[in-house]
């Protein structure tokens, strides 16, 4: 039995432990709001003597409290830090109801690594009953699909996916990333990745009918992953 629960442990020691975020570089939004307008700042913090090359993304997620419509607002980038420097890395303003739900996510990236993360809210709904799943930083991050796409075929794939993923209301605990890199010729290919696992990959392809198919199947197979996550996290309890 020991022998069993050191194997397991060693299998998902990633999946419990890789998760340290905002240690060597600390993510950090600042808010300021005028009236019904809200300026949205996002900053980096390099906490080593190391010279870093970085890259993030800021996003922004408003759903009108009358309406009902979300909108999204995404910048992203790459960035270079030196030793503990602090650096203002975008700037989002957004005019808001008094109701209005706004989501804010800022995620900073080392190859392809987060290693920063920050999120904040307005007009949220608190979860009392439900128990809200956090990860080790205390940072929930639920139902998040994140957009790295370079062409318009890869745009449409990722409003579609996400339009899917949101109505299906899986609402994952860990980041859904779409992505998109070049291939042969003019050709891309795009990429739906979960932390570094590739849940699929194809070719892009300026058809909409193609892009929802591949849509609908990359919805089943994330869920599919998120419930072998689960079940792994529930062997690992047992134990």
């Amino acid at each position: 039995m020991k022998t069993l629960i050191y194997i397991i442990t060693l299998c998902f020691a990633p999946v419990i432990w890789g998760q340290s975020t905002n240690t060597e570089v600390v993510a950090k939004i600042k808010t300021k709001k005028v009236d019904n307008t809200i300026t949205i700042i996002g900053t980096a913090t390099n906490t080593t003597e190391v010279y870093k090359t970085l890259k993030y993304s800021l996003l922004v997620t408003k759903t009108g409290v009358v309406s009902g419509n979300t909108s999204k607002n995404t910048q992203g980038g790459r960035f270079t830090l030196s030793e503990n420097e602090t650096k203002k890395l975008s700037t989002i303003g957004i005019n808001m109801a008094e109701k209005d739900k706004v989501i804010v996510l800022l995620l900073i990236y080392e190859e392809d690594q987060i290693i920063g993360k920050d999120r904040i809210a307005f007009n949220e709904k608190k979860k009392t009953k439900k128990k809200v799943e956090k990860n080790n930083d205390g940072i929930e991050l639920k139902g998040i699909v994140i957009e790295e796409t370079k062409t318009k075929p890869g745009r449409d794939f990722y409003e579609t996916f996400y339009n899917k993923y949101t109505f299906s209301n899986i609402n994952g605990n860990r980041i859904v990333g779409i992505y998109e890199k070049l291939s042969l010729g003019r050709s891309t290919i795009i990429q739906v990745k979960i932390d570094d696992n590739i849940i699929h990959e194809f070719l892009g392809k300026p058809d909409l009918e193609y892009l929802t198919e591949m849509a609908t199947l990359s919805l089943r197979r994330v869920y599919k992953h998120f419930k072998d996550l689960e079940k792994q996290e529930q062997h690992i309890k047992q134990y």
